[in-house]
């Protein structure tokens, strides 16, 4: 029995560039990702992938750059692709998200549903749709958490200035709403969860001084830590195609790692002589053990097939679990969210 090794690497999802509707370069984004000690970053600019025709896909000493793609157009159902070749143009006369989920699966990429649980800010000239096709059975994950929407969400015209100046203070985690949507799909398949950014860094009129949510600020705080099973190397597409694959089997969690670094979380399962982390599924039968880990010490909540099955102030908790059930684990600091493990997926003998 031999346990998994695996190695960590830090980054953010869903950064709009000036290839879009985004402020920043691919220059002054990999700028501010070494500052914060990003292992890699993945844009995705609206309806399009120009920036890999441009060569901008790489290594930047220690950063990985990758390039993805939101698709959608207003006021319909975005729709997050990483790991495409080819750029999907929506029709916009004609626009059916489930065409693209279809398009991203026949290219080989890997497909999140974008800020499922929809915005509407006049404030900010938003007016984004809330997902509807939640039974389409080709999107791989959802952004269960995007920082930029949390914070929006708790924004208004009396509260601008104090929410610009304190970001920290309405940032409340994933809805959850979507919480229990996520766990009620991971019952039948799984459903890969992340964090995710949706950062433009945009100069907001009329406060043409004040740059909202900036790529300074947004990369030190919701971030997906991914798990794989060898070291990304300076080889671009070996590192890509293993940064992809992990992501696409579930082995990651997302973290507000402003509140409290989140690298070295886990939560693994032992079962008939197999180890288990995030994402994977087995068939269970007699008993396994459950083991959890934090950094910090935090309120862990374990989580089984939506239910909170134990709630422990701790940085360790191993349990003996006898019961098939999706496990999922969220952690809390002083009562704020920190993070969300993707399940492990144990599953009765007979389906």
């Amino acid at each position: 029995m031999n346990k998994k090794e695996c190695y960590e690497y830090v980054g953010v999802l869903h950064v709009h560039t000036k290839y879009s509707d985004g402020s920043g370069s691919i220059k002054k984004i990999v700028k501010e990702a070494k500052k914060a000690n990003l292992d890699y970053v993945i844009t995705s600019d609206h309806n399009n992938i120009k920036a890999v025709k441009d060569g901008a896909e790489g290594w930047y000493d220690d950063v990985l750059l990758l390039v993805g793609e939101e698709i959608g157009v207003k006021w319909s159902e975005h729709y997050l692709a990483v790991g495409i070749n080819e750029p999907i143009e929506p029709d916009k006369k004609n626009y059916n998200v489930r065409t693209h989920i279809e398009e991203v699966k026949n290219q080989g990429g890997l497909g999140f549903i974008a800020h499922p649980y929809g915005l509407k800010k006049s404030l900010f000239r938003l007016n984004i749709a809330s997902w509807n096709s939640w039974d389409d059975p080709n999107y791989d994950g959802i952004e269960i958490w995007s920082y930029m929407h949390d914070w929006s969400h708790h924004v208004n015209i009396f509260n601008i200035i104090h929410c610009y100046i304190n970001p920290r203070k309405v940032i409340s985690g994933p809805p959850e709403h979507i919480l229990k949507k996520w766990d009620e799909l991971c019952q039948n398949r799984r459903v890969i969860g992340i964090g995710a950014l949706d950062v433009h860094a945009k100069y907001v009129f009329p406060f043409v001084m004040i740059q909202f949510l900036s790529y300074r600020r947004t990369f030190n705080t919701v971030r997906t830590h991914v798990l794989t099973s060898s070291p990304l190397n300076q080889d671009l597409n070996a590192s890509k195609k293993m940064l992809y694959e992990s992501l696409k089997a579930g082995h990651c969690f997302f973290a507000d790692d402003y509140l409290a670094n989140s690298k070295g979380f886990r939560f693994e399962a032992v079962l008939d002589d197999k180890y288990l982390i995030m994402g994977d599924e087995q068939k269970m039968s007699g008993k396994a053990n459950l083991l959890i880990e934090t950094p910090l010490p935090s309120t862990i909540r374990l989580i089984k097939d939506g239910q909170v099955l134990i709630k422990e102030k701790s940085c360790k908790l191993v349990t003996e679990i006898r019961d098939f059930g999706v496990y999922r684990v969220e952690a809390r600091i002083d009562d704020k969210p920190w993070i969300y493990s993707n399940p492990i997926y144990l599953r009765p003998q007979i389906q």
